[in-house]
């Protein structure tokens, strides 16, 4: 197993207004570790067999993005040509994971990894609004809308497949007020699955805080629940992308 326990060094620190100097990207994932310590896990079952949900989840983080690659905090940031080749590296390979269905970020970097990596895969693909990516005052992780999200569908593979755009993009009442409670509400999300395996590509901040991983880009960490700690799941593996470079 593989676990983080400090953010990886990259090239990808904000200059969004407040975010500046040692405090940019890099010094938020640096803070993360604490900060995420306060959020409560979803179920804390007393016993092993007690767990509901999925009894394993592969999370997939997004392929570098223009963001990652320009350090500029570009408004829902699309993949790079490295991540583009990353993502649809997973082509063909994912499916030994054995996904049963895929939770999306609503953010176009990972709405396009996921249908590269699954396309010609079965499960089926659903927008889900709190595997967004956390820090929320930056553009880059500012979610669009229903009608650009659909435009971009539309050039991609199993696009017209992908469901819950309009849940995932339109904020109802009872949405999240912080992250925090984003993070809780897509354990609770993971919960009430009926699935044995899910898979969510998602972002490192989410990752990071459900199992504690340092994800690169495209890297995808097989984990199961686990029971009390810090985090919801315990990391079993984690896997490079098949192919394209490495970048974090």
């Amino acid at each position: 197993s593989i676990s983080a326990t400090s953010p990886p060094h990259v090239a990808s620190a904000s200059h969004s207004p407040g975010v500046s100097g040692p405090m940019g990207r890099k010094g938020k994932r640096q803070k993360a570790d604490d900060e995420w310590q306060t959020v409560t896990p979803a179920r804390e079952p007393t016993q092993p067999g007690a767990c509901e949900g999925p009894s394993r989840v592969v999370l997939l983080r997004h392929g570098q993005s223009l963001m990652n690659l320009t350090q500029e905090d570009i408004p829902d940031s699309v993949l790079s040509e490295d991540g583009l080749k990353q993502a649809a590296s997973w082509r063909g390979c994912i499916g030994r994971f054995g996904a049963e269905v895929v939770l999306v970020s609503p953010l176009r970097r990972a709405v396009q990894t996921a249908c590269l990596a699954f396309e010609g895969e079965a499960a089926p693909l659903e927008l889900c609004r709190h595997a967004r990516e956390l820090w929320w005052d930056e553009k880059v992780n500012t979610p669009g809308t229903p009608a650009e999200m659909r435009r971009l569908l539309r050039g991609l593979p199993r696009g017209r497949e992908v469901q819950e755009v309009d849940e995932a993009l339109v904020p109802g009442s009872d949405d999240p007020e912080t992250e925090e409670d984003s993070i809780r509400r897509l354990q609770q999300v993971l919960a009430a699955r009926p699935e044995s395996t899910v898979a969510v590509v998602c972002h490192w901040g989410v990752i990071n805080a459900l199992c504690g991983a340092n994800a690169s880009n495209c890297d995808v960490i097989e984990c199961e629940p686990r029971v009390g700690g810090r985090f919801n799941f315990r990391i079993l593996d984690q896997h490079k992308p098949p192919g394209g470079p490495r970048t974090s």
